[in-house]
């Protein structure tokens, strides 16, 4: 399935959440959003993961100037720019900002203005400490509280455990995806699938997953292979098809768009352990230390987490050559690209080889771009 036949496919299925009743709400929030909570209020949590081109960033530059994220950038013009892109933003209801970045905050403010919508306000703790706990869970209270004045209805507890249950069944099945022998950009077009529909395609990925569960579909000794690490690939993103037409397969997302995101499973024991739901989703933000949204060891927990995966990959394949790293940087996303020297470097002392890939999404750089991961290519 391509790009426009999945997002075809999803204006589809949101014209049929919104034929009956459905309140849409979206966020650039990338982790942390208590997705459960919005769920168990009727809403259904729509995810900004769409890549932007010249023009969308460009219609940005009315609101923030261009030294701004590109992803961040692109997201305004998908709201700003008429006939909208992408159609079924325009059953969008709600927008809920979140702090991952000082762009995510900025736009958020500017969608919700210049698209009349009305703003939900979510701040998560960057520390993990027992006071960024307390923190949390006061933001849960309020974003709970702001809901239920919109909806005129209580949200009951019952509700929130139930949707907890159910999207950790879910990641489950995306977590069983990372470990089908299949190329690289079709575990992608999953994950997006995945992260856009959300537990309402769950059979659907099932179904593939037991398909290809015991097949090898893909030869790795012929392919250059690869761990994304970063900024992640979104919808309508041409890198992915350069990585590929480049003899490149990338074998692990360790982005938000994959291992982050999976990696936030909670086991039988704990579901059965703590019966609040709120308690659960504050231990899974306790436990959420993968991403960059974690002070002060995100870095630390990062490389270790990618260390480790390749361990395993060169100890379950131990003829082939060893994984590279790619560093995908949007450009002017302070997370990423602040420290991508201090990453390469980190890495590079352990012996692994780093591609730092800071791009916009100007057509004009494919040609860069293709000829920079080409050359990568040919070093590992």
């Amino acid at each position: 399935m391509n790009s426009l036949e999945l997002l075809s496919e999803f204006e589809t299925f949101l014209q049929k959440k919104k034929d009956t009743g459905k309140k849409i709400i979206a966020f650039l929030g990338h982790d942390n959003i208590p997705i459960e909570l919005l769920e168990a209020a009727d809403f259904f949590p729509l995810r900004m993961i769409f890549a932007g081109d010249d023009q969308l960033m460009n219609s940005s530059n009315t609101y923030l100037p261009p030294s701004t994220c590109s992803f961040a950038q692109s997201c305004i013009g998908y709201f700003t720019l008429t006939p909208r892109t992408h159609k079924f933003l325009e059953y969008v209801d709600y927008f809920l900002l979140s702090n991952h970045c000082v762009s995510d905050i900025c736009v958020s403010e500017i969608i919700s203005d210049v698209a009349d919508l009305k703003r939900l306000d979510f701040y998560v703790p960057y520390y993990r400490n027992e006071n960024a706990s307390k923190y949390y869970k006061i933001e849960l209270t309020n974003l709970k509280n702001e809901i239920e004045k919109l909806t005129r209805e209580r949200i009951p507890d019952y509700k929130i455990r139930d949707s907890i249950i159910k999207q950790n069944d879910f990641k489950k099945v995306v977590k069983d995806i990372s470990n089908l022998k299949i190329k690289g950009y079709e575990k992608l077009k999953l994950y997006q699938k995945a992260m856009l529909f959300g537990p309402n395609v769950q059979p659907e990925l099932e179904r593939i997953v037991e398909k290809h569960r015991d097949h090898n579909e893909i030869n790795l000794k012929e392919y250059k292979n690869l761990l994304l690490t970063g900024c992640s690939i979104f919808i309508d993103d041409f890198l992915i098809d350069l990585i590929d037409e480049s003899g490149g397969n990338i074998v692990h997302f360790d982005t938000w768009i994959g291992h982050q995101y999976y990696s936030q499973i909670f086991s039988q024991e704990t579901l059965e352990k703590i019966q609040d739901p709120y308690k659960l989703l504050i231990k899974r933000f306790e436990t959420n230390v993968y991403g960059d949204h974690c002070i002060s060891h995100s870095l630390e927990n990062q490389i270790n987490s990618i260390i480790n995966y390749i361990n395993q990959f060169k100890k379950e394949n131990p003829n082939m050559e060893d994984v590279a790293v790619l560093n995908h940087i949007i450009k002017f996303c302070d997370h990423f690209s602040l420290f991508q020297s201090t990453f390469k470097q980190k890495l590079q002392e352990k012996g692994v080889k780093v591609l730092n890939l800071e791009r916009d999404y100007s057509r004009a750089m494919r040609g860069q771009l293709r000829t920079r991961i080409e050359a990568f290519m040919e070093m590992i």
